[in-house]
């Protein structure tokens, strides 16, 4: 008896695909750091309490209700974070921020979220 293999048979692996994001979130699981002056983009992925790390921004598809954004690889770091209520960074997510600006050359473009803009405004009244 004689064994014979297919030469069509495909191995697919997704993180190997280039038109496959590396993640993708919708909105409420997703949030842009920064950009640190490597040209290095930080984002949270809140819905597995990391930091991801990658060369680019993640891209925006307004298509449905819910944005949904996906990160393109190589994810070039992790690092685990605890988060807040709801999703909030908490001290994980503000220790990373603080480390990247006095250790790692700090930040190229970072966006100011609302809530940054309304703690700037609470403490400039006390």
């Amino acid at each position: 008896m004689s064994t014979t293999t297919s030469s069509t048979e495909v191995v697919s692996d997704r993180a190997a695909q280039p038109n496959n994001p590396a993640l993708e979130r919708r909105s409420w699981n997703y949030g842009y750091i920064g950009e640190d002056t490597e040209g290095r983009h930080h984002h949270v992925d809140r819905k597995h309490e990391r930091i991801v790390v990658t060369n680019s921004r993640a891209d925006r598809d307004d298509s449905d209700a819910v944005p949904v954004f996906s990160l393109h690889g190589p994810i070039l770091h992790t690092e685990a974070i605890e988060l807040g209520p709801l999703g909030e960074g908490g001290e994980d997510l503000r220790r990373w921020i603080q480390f990247i600006d006095q250790e790692c050359g700090g930040w190229a473009d970072r966006p100011v979220s609302a809530t940054d803009h309304a703690q700037n405004i609470l403490e400039e009244v006390r």
